[in-house]
């Protein structure tokens, strides 16, 4: 089995995944008004393993003091359902579990059919079942230096594909016919955990914005009076800069990319998109895809789903859905081109 130096960059990797595993249950909140006399309030946190803002307006002091304990529990909740990192999730017990039927919650069995609705669209590019690659290439809960060989993940691929889950709508049941299935929700659950943070705490409000790690929703207008102007980055490792600004209003916009957690093979950077029609990591000049959607739910998954695709099949894939995206490809001289669908619109 072939392995890899532990360069510096992949000392980087390896302690920030210690540290998202140290932050998944801890949440670090705080509120105040971003001016005392305009009504707009700001939190900022820790939760899901990274960072949320959340934005709003309000005249009424005393039910602004409540939205922060609303966003944590959704949080939480939403954790509490799907996170991979904690043992005591419903999905971990799920992936724990052998091939009997389970019952899941509402809100674990809502993300799981939109997943599976996902990976039908889009051909099995998206699929929640890669999990076991995911993780031997050493992108899951577990950290891993050694770099999987080809005899050890060709019998992982056996376990990745729609047709090991069987999901009972009216019984909201979901079983899988060979125990070793794993599933990974982690490019759908931040876009969900958004979501569920308008629904549960931001609803009483026309104005508001959320974020969670990245991932972004907003309605109504920014304390400037205009719709919110979000950023997407510049795909260069190391580097937060700004490529783009999206102007939003009453939409979600999620973004995948490759430009961030990767392993190193020798000289070779290992990106982490798998493809699960393949079992192999995704190599290609496509190295960030953004989605502007209704729900950042799908738009999360979606975005997943167009790194896989690629540039030419995931255009393809964006104007037959009607969706708004933006892709940045990798020139041979290092700039970045843009491809747009039809109905993307970017605010300089």
């Amino acid at each position: 089995m072939s392995t890899e130096p532990l360069t510096k960059k992949r000392l980087v990797t390896l302690v920030s995944g210690l540290f998202i595993l140290l932050g998944l249950s801890w949440f670090r909140l705080s509120q105040s008004p971003i001016d005392e006399t305009s009504g707009w309030y700001e939190l900022r946190g820790e939760a899901m393993g990274t960072t949320y803002v959340v934005k709003f307006f309000t005249e009424d002091p005393a039910l602004a003091s409540t939205i922060g304990d609303h966003v944590e529990s959704a949080l939480e909740m939403v954790n509490q359902r799907m996170s991979t990192y904690r043992p005591d999730s419903e999905l971990s017990q799920f992936n724990l579990s052998g091939t009997e039927r389970r019952v899941l919650s509402a809100q674990l069995f809502h993300v799981m059919q939109t997943a599976l609705a996902v990976n039908e669209e889009t051909g099995g590019a998206y699929d929640i079942t890669v999990g076991p690659i995911v993780n031997a290439y050493g992108f899951g809960p577990e950290v891993r230096v050694e770099f999987p060989s080809d005899e050890e993940l060709a019998p992982l691929q056996a376990l990745v594909g729609r047709g090991h889950l069987t999901l009972d709508e009216e019984a909201k049941t979901l079983r899988k016919d060979i125990a070793e299935v794993y599933c990974d929700l982690s490019s759908i659950a931040k876009g969900y955990g958004v979501d569920v943070v308008v629904e549960k705490a931001l609803s009483p409000f026309e104005n508001f914005f959320v974020e969670v790690g990245g991932e972004v929703r907003c309605q109504g207008v920014n304390p400037d009076g205009v719709p919110w102007r979000v950023a997407v980055e510049k795909p260069i490792e190391g580097v937060r800069s700004i490529h783009a600004v999206v102007s939003l209003q009453n939409q979600a916009m999620a973004t995948s990319g490759n430009y961030r957690n990767f392993v190193y093979k020798e000289d070779q950077r290992i990106p982490h998109t798998i493809d699960p029609r393949s079992g192999r990591a995704v190599e290609q000049d496509l190295v960030s895809a953004t989605v502007l959607h209704e729900t950042c739910e799908l738009a999360d998954a979606y975005a997943t789903a167009l790194m896989v695709l690629g540039e030419e099949e995931g255009l393809a894939f964006a104007e037959e859905k009607g969706l708004a995206v933006l892709l940045l490809v990798l020139e041979s001289d290092g700039s970045f081109r843009e491809v747009r669908s039809s109905t993307f619109t970017a605010a300089k």
